[in-house]
């Protein structure tokens, strides 16, 4: 099925089991190989909105669709080999004995051959200087490791779309400029959460901006990095 909208969000509302709702009233087009930053305050729902894009939560009303594929159990595995997400505790994604098993575990899944797949794990250590890691079990990792480790398990397999959840949150200074240059040379569709706002125009040529209704407040360009009463009343600064 071929489209150039990687993701489509119509009517787009979720709401969780207790029943707070995480995000309402989304209606939202992104093409392919467009970048897109997603910011707000803490509670505003970027994290939600993220799964729904993903296609890891379904919405219960409206619906998602990438590239063409609605989200629903029949189409998991077409919409799983198009995204790859970063969450933003790398705990909530690493849980393999070793970080090379964590490397290969995605590719085995899709049937990726062995040979091949140790050769992308092993090229994908090295650009993330992550090579002298791989015998390591990834939870006694420093927080920055884990960013890097759970991001080259995402890159090597060259996911059409990439969503990231705070990337460069809780690191240090020098694991911040590797990532940053690594997100800056993905060539695909690029969705990235984040609240620190100087980092957006590295990433990104369009801004949602949730308010804390959980509702998208903006759908626009980076010039509303510059309004500074917006961003007030929506809570980030």
């Amino acid at each position: 099925m071929k489209t150039d909208v990687a993701i489509e969000a119509k009517d787009v509302e979720y709401i969780y089991p207790d029943g707070t709702v995480g995000i309402s009233d989304v209606n939202l087009k992104i093409l392919e190989k467009e970048r897109i930053a997603i910011t707000g305050a803490n509670g505003s729902g970027k994290t939600t909105l993220l799964l729904l894009l993903s296609g890891l939560l379904k919405p219960h009303k409206g619906y998602v669709k990438v590239f063409g594929y609605e989200v629903n159990r029949k189409n998991t595995e077409q919409i799983r080999r198009s995204v790859g997400i970063v969450f933003q505790d790398p705990d909530d994604f690493l849980f393999n004995p070793t970080v090379r098993e964590e490397l290969l575990y995605t590719p085995a899944q899709l049937d990726m051959p062995y040979e091949e797949a140790i050769e992308v794990a092993e090229k994908y250590a090295k650009i993330f200087g992550i090579d002298k890691l791989l015998d390591k079990p990834p939870l006694r990792l420093s927080g920055g490791e884990k960013k890097k480790v759970a991001l080259a398990a995402v890159m090597m397999l060259k996911p059409k779309i990439l969503i990231l959840d705070e990337p460069t949150a809780n690191i240090d200074g020098k694991t911040r400029k590797r990532i940053v240059e690594m997100i800056e040379k993905f060539d695909g569709t690029l969705i990235i959460a984040t609240h620190e706002l100087d980092l957006i125009p590295k990433f990104a040529n369009r801004v949602i901006l949730l308010g804390m209704d959980r509702k998208m407040a903006v759908n626009g360009d980076l010039s509303i990095l510059d309004d500074k009463k917006l961003l007030e009343e929506v809570g980030i600064v």
